[in-house]
């Protein structure tokens, strides 16, 4: 019966000491601030440990992770998709230019019959 009347004393005396610290505009500001930066850098502590944890898994897929496997079989097709794309785009290019050199161009220069001076 002792114990759980202390705790009630206990939570009313820390209640009413939060009361009073924060009843000053100049502590509730300093309290924002504290909170906001430390939620700032555990924010990033978690980044950090996330990049890392994904970083650890890059190349390394386990034969049973169907849904990374897919991710590493979609992303070699993607890299072979540009290349052909590429390289017949070019060919495409190339095909043009060498049909264009062989078609008559018209020329814009004007012929002066001298024959007739």
């Amino acid at each position: 019966m002792a114990k759980g009347n202390n705790r009630s004393l206990l939570l009313a005396g820390l209640a009413a000491g939060a009361y009073a610290y924060f009843s000053k505009q100049d502590n509730r500001e300093k309290a924002k601030v504290a909170f906001n930066n430390t939620k700032t850098k555990v924010n990033s502590y978690l980044d950090s440990h996330k990049k890392d944890a994904e970083m650890t898994k890059v190349g390394h897929p386990h034969p049973q992770d169907i849904e990374d496997n897919t991710m590493v079989d979609e992303g070699a097709l993607t890299s072979v998709q540009y290349y052909n794309k590429e390289t017949q785009d070019q060919m495409k290019e190339s095909e043009k230019i060498d049909s264009d050199d062989t078609q008559t161009k018209p020329t814009m220069e004007k012929k002066v019959d001298f024959s007739k001076a």
